[in-house]
């Protein structure tokens, strides 16, 4: 006997969209399959995701839940496990009996794109996407979201994880007399034929529409190339004006979904270990600071392109063989981040720049070996200029891609590094700025 279409849909959304380990994780997460769950680690909380967990007994689950809560304490991290009502495990009694608490209670819903009606806004309304907006709507915008809590993704959440860069989220605003009345944002969820809402700050009707035409178009018509299409929105809400909005909207009812929670003994880290970085104050103003105090010239013909310390020395990286050699590109890299690590002061983050990119905040004591996310970044420059920096530039590094050469600053990073990467490296170019020994030159030099 053939499925309804919402046993269909309901069989899509459990086999795409649940215990998914993604492509790409989120910024400064760490994601592990653990048999059928997926755990995923943000070093601030953590999270529990799996499809149906009917095959196992009582027994196998208690082991299951354990497990987590030994991975999560090990972190330091508070956990959310999330079942749903049309799972066959009883999973709440079991995560129950651990020391769970329930937490939320929502429906999920979906709607097929193809189905919903065109845009509706009211007279003297508007709905225009959000990006590059000054600080005082970004306020604004944040506030909204923060104050509308609990989303299927908090909006700090989502950006957090870097996915807001991209085409793969569209964030929208709900204007009228250049007042924002309410925003929203949606994900594209990667490999699945979903869309996600992550939440909304009011029963905003307005924004299906807009979604459903964005995810007909697809993320990868953007980009050039033909992705699966994107068939349905999905959203969770619980009862009150949002989800009969939804309704309205053409959304229906698939399951329900709770929320469970557990929090190890001990506070937990207040931020991620990575942060990305693009058009933040901060990251301009770092940059600002490195371009006045080195007199940065980008250039392919001017060499060194910065003015180097006098506490600096520079190597010329042709030993890695344009960087084929990738047993030294990673000792290179290895020795980098030891001396940065031994060198950075208590609670100090560190900074890696791409000169023209993102870049990325990140504490280096959180940072790489087994459980952690891996550090930003390379010191070797492939294809661009690539620098490590602490925020007030005593020390870090500089790589040049064009004249193929790393120089390292600061008197402690120096005593960590130098006898090392000399041995790796061989050839020093620079000391303090001018030329020794075994000099390299592919271009003139306004070095002083």
């Amino acid at each position: 006997m053939p499925c309804s279409p919402s046993h269909e849909v309901l069989a899509a959304f459990d086999a795409q969209v649940r215990g998914r380990v993604p492509r790409f994780g989120p910024t400064g997460a760490v994601v592990e399959q653990d048999g059928p769950l997926v755990r995923t680690h943000f070093g601030t909380h953590g999270t529990v995701d799996h499809r149906d967990l009917g095959g196992l007994t009582g027994t196998g689950v208690d082991t299951l839940i354990s497990e987590q809560q030994a991975a999560f304490a090990l972190r330091g991290e508070p956990v959310e496990w999330k079942t749903f009502a049309h799972d066959t495990a009883p999973l709440g009694d079991r995560l129950r009996a651990a020391g769970f608490t329930p937490g939320w209670e929502r429906s999920v819903l979906v709607a097929p794109v193809r189905d919903i009606p065109g845009p509706a806004v009211l007279p003297g309304r508007s709905v225009r996407p959000l990006g590059g907006t000054d600080d005082r709507v970004s306020q604004r915008v944040h506030d909204l979201a923060a104050r509308t809590a609990p989303h299927r993704i908090p909006l700090a959440e989502l950006e957090a994880d870097g996915r807001t860069r991209h085409r793969e989220v569209s964030e929208l605003a709900l204007e009228a007399d250049a007042r924002i009345l309410g925003v929203g944002w949606a994900e594209f969820v990667e490999g699945t034929e979903f869309v996600a809402i992550g939440g909304m700050s009011g029963p905003h009707a307005e924004f299906i529409p807009v979604w459903a035409r964005w995810a007909r178009g697809g993320p990868g018509r953007h980009r050039g190339w033909n992705p699966p299409d994107f068939r349905f929105l999905v959203a969770e809400a619980a009862d009150g004006p949002l989800k009969a909005a939804l309704i309205r909207s053409g959304f229906q009812e698939l399951t329900t979904a709770r929320s469970y929670h557990w929090k190890p003994a001990g506070a937990p880290a207040s931020s991620r270990p990575v942060k990305r970085l693009f058009d933040e104050p901060e990251h301009e103003a770092l940059w600002d600071r490195f371009y006045d105090q080195f007199a940065f010239k980008p250039s392919v013909e001017v060499y060194p392109g910065i003015r180097e310390p006098s506490a600096s020395v520079t190597w010329h990286l042709a030993a890695l063989g344009d960087g084929l050699d990738r047993d030294a590109v990673q000792h290179l890299q290895r020795v980098i981040e030891s001396g940065l690590l031994a060198c950075a002061r208590p609670d100090e983050p560190l900074h890696w720049l791409d000169w023209s990119h993102g870049g990325y905040r990140f504490d280096p004591r959180r940072v790489g070996g087994p459980g952690r996310p891996p550090w930003p970044g390379s010191a070797y420059p492939d294809g661009d200029y690539y620098l490590y920096l602490t925020a007030d530039l005593r020390l870090g590094t500089f790589g040049h891609p064009w004249e193929e050469s790393l120089c390292v600053f600061g008197e402690e990073l120096l005593q960590a590094v130098e006898e090392p990467l000399t041995a790796l490296l061989g050839t020093v170019m620079r000391r303090g700025g001018r030329n020794v020994g075994n000099v390299w030159t592919f271009g003139p030099s306004d070095a002083p």
